[in-house]
């Protein structure tokens, strides 16, 4: 009688491991093709880093190259005038992410601790900016910096930064909003009673608690900067900067094949060196990108636990 009792209920407990083993598998299958359409592409990029032209048509090659060189970073290196774009780059980006954090923070803290007349409606604003595409804000803020004379300085970017304008800002306002609300309210009370006033309160205590948050946003605002092309033509056209100069690559190589008098035999041998050329200078792109991430990853997953799910 037993045996038939617990027969069924042995029956049942497989089909849930093989139910639950299924899941798993497809959870890791899912995993999988997702890394891959998000890595093909630089992994193919990575691999062309280090061919030489004649692999780019050859068929028998595909991630691994038969001809392996590094001749292409001295080449992108030059072409590109690596070493001054890439300090004027980090020089742009460091401004609009410590100007976008500093603004934000202070923000997102007022709308999080302070009850004020017409808070919803600023914040519902806030909301509503970050749905606006930027090509409908990028006109009138053209022309009233014009206007000011600002246009081809790095006082754009500041300006925005400071005056949480950017085209992320209301992004990093909603982060810093939601991680002061997590914070318990009794820190703010404790110290006034001991008296702190609200200044004193929010850069002796909740500045030294928001550092993993800040760090997310100025990673936030530095990769958007780093990658941005618009604005940076838009607002300084004369600052060389690696979004500009990618896309100018084929021309500055042009140029110094002219002066050197050098000329390939065929389209096609131009167009694999240019190939090879091009995928070099997007790794050396992506390269610092990564770099900043791995010393900045701890307070980066820090800030994605505690801030965005609370409230």
């Amino acid at each position: 009688m037993n045996k038939a009792i617990h027969h069924p209920r042995r029956r049942l407990l497989s089909r849930r491991r093989m139910k639950e083993l299924l899941i798993t598998v497809l959870r890791v299958l899912f995993i999988i093709c997702i890394c891959y359409i998000i890595l093909d592409p630089l992994l193919t990029k990575l691999s062309m880093s280090f061919m030489d032209k004649a692999d780019v048509y050859d068929s028998m090659v595909k991630l691994i190259p038969k001809h392996f060189t590094l001749v292409n970073f001295a080449d992108a290196y030059q072409y590109a005038k690596y070493g001054q774009v890439l300090t004027d780059t980090l020089i742009l980006c460091a401004l609009s992410a410590l100007s976008q954090t500093a603004a934000c923070t202070l923000v997102g803290y007022g709308f999080a601790r302070f009850n004020f007349k017409g808070r919803g409606l600023m914040f519902a604003c806030v909301i509503f900016f970050m749905l606006i595409p930027t090509q409908i804000l990028i006109t009138p803020q053209y022309l009233n910096l014009m206007k000011a004379k600002m246009v081809g300085s790095y006082a754009p970017f500041l300006l925005m930064g400071f005056t949480a304008t950017a085209p992320r800002c209301g992004l990093y306002i909603f982060l810093a909003r939601q991680f002061f609300r997590g914070l318990p309210k009794e820190i703010d009370e404790a110290a006034m009673i001991d008296g702190a006033g609200s200044f004193k309160v929010f850069t002796r205590i909740m500045l030294q608690s928001a550092v993993p948050m800040m760090v997310t946003i100025a990673l936030f605002a530095f990769v958007w900067q780093w990658g941005d092309n618009t604005y940076t033509s838009l607002f300084y056209s004369g600052l060389k900067v690696l979004s500009n100069t990618i896309s100018a690559l084929g021309y500055n190589v042009q140029q110094s094949m002219n002066r050197t008098g050098f000329q390939y035999v065929s389209m096609m041998d131009y167009d694999a060196y240019f190939a090879v050329i091009y995928a070099t200078l997007i790794i050396m792109t992506i390269a610092p990108l990564v770099l900043i991430y791995i010393f900045a990853q701890k307070r980066f997953i820090e800030s994605i636990e505690n801030a965005g799910i609370v409230g």
